[in-house]
């Protein structure tokens, strides 16, 4: 499990009064599988930074999930809607396995980011890595086959991460259905 401390640190080096002082906002919860942090088209008021567990970032539209992204131990969530705009979240984050995560509500974040220049850069190279990582997903999901899809996902997630994730997501995030990607893996195994 990390700690505050160590999520913070592992983006940018923030100094250690920084990351007390953001300890005295912090609460810790606890999440049980399927529980949502984020519901979609419900407000979110609250960042998170994840402890330990799995998560899922996903959208239901007309009653049909879509798995988009997935976090692990050391992620920072939230909708990123409602925090620019506080308009209602265009999508949920869900536990997949139980979560231990620290929150941080919207207007202290923000207080804090406006106060210590040390956090607007963290901010920044959280941003970054998030567009990095979508321009990736869009390139992958856009282009590949199956196959190749299912690999770039095996060499971006440590197997251990992949294999607390229940096969429906993985084919939803893939874009495949559950017997392709049953396919895929077993081509995979054999190679």
């Amino acid at each position: 499990m990390m700690t505050l401390h160590d999520i913070f640190r592992q983006v940018h080096n923030i100094p250690e009064k920084v990351v007390r002082e953001i300890e005295k906002y912090a609460v810790t919860r606890n999440f049980t599988k399927r529980e949502r942090l984020v519901t979609q088209d419900l407000k979110c008021n609250h960042v998170y930074f994840i402890a330990s567990g799995l998560c899922r970032g996903m959208h239901n539209k007309d009653g049909t999930e879509d798995t988009r992204w997935f976090a692990t131990e050391g992620d920072v969530l939230t909708s990123i809607t409602a925090w620019h705009t506080g308009r209602a979240a265009l999508f949920s984050i869900e536990a997949v396995t139980d979560v231990k995560a620290f929150e941080i509500p919207y207007v202290d974040m923000k207080r804090l980011i406006a106060n210590f220049r040390e956090l607007q850069d963290w901010l920044v190279k959280v941003l970054m890595e998030q567009l990095y990582v979508l321009e990736q997903r869009y390139v992958i999901i856009g282009t590949g086959d199956a196959r190749s899809r299912y690999e770039a996902l095996l060499n971006g997630r440590p197997q251990e991460v992949l294999n607390g994730i229940p096969l429906k997501y993985l084919a939803q995030y893939l874009k495949m259905s559950q017997e392709t990607l049953s396919r895929v893996r077993r081509a995979c195994v054999k190679k």
